[in-house]
């Protein structure tokens, strides 16, 4: 499955999600530049808990589409919160992931032929096995998304 289209928009509430989301793309964008982007095109960070507290309330609910979250105790696949300002096509071989994107300065998500800027609260679903990228804007722009592992319900 490659990334189609945005599925679907989510309200992130409370209106601490996006403030804390857009003090973390400033944070990150801030470190990076301090390193001449010398570092990892892309930052991981756990999921802190002014996302976790609420995010049942506000996460979507994928099992209508076929999908639920992975079983990730015993694998390497987690749940995590992903910055870039840019990053060339690459492959994770995670697997099938619901991104929610809790921040985006106008960056443009690419795989295969689709390119869409997805806006703070949509959502989509991508194979991040296949080559991916965030192609870069102008400014202090930075892509911020939780990103979930998922799979096919069975």
């Amino acid at each position: 499955m490659a990334y189609r289209s945005v599925r679907s928009k989510v309200r992130l509430h409370p209106d601490h999600i996006v403030r804390h989301s857009a003090a973390l793309a400033n944070e990150f964008y801030s470190a990076a530049e301090a390193n001449d982007f010398a570092g990892d095109d892309v930052e991981t960070y756990s999921i802190p808990g002014w996302a976790k507290r609420y995010g049942a309330t506000w996460l979507p609910d994928i099992g209508p589409l076929g999908y639920r979250r992975a079983e990730v105790q015993n694998t390497r696949r987690q749940e995590l919160l992903v910055a870039a300002a840019s990053t060339d096509m690459h492959t994770d071989d995670e697997g099938l992931v619901l991104m929610v994107v809790l921040h985006n300065d106008d960056l443009t998500f690419r795989q295969g032929k689709v390119r869409h800027k997805p806006k703070a609260g949509e959502w989509f679903i991508f194979d991040d096995r296949k080559p991916h990228g965030v192609s870069a804007a102008p400014g202090r722009a930075v892509f911020l998304g939780w990103n979930i592992p998922i799979e096919l319900a069975a």
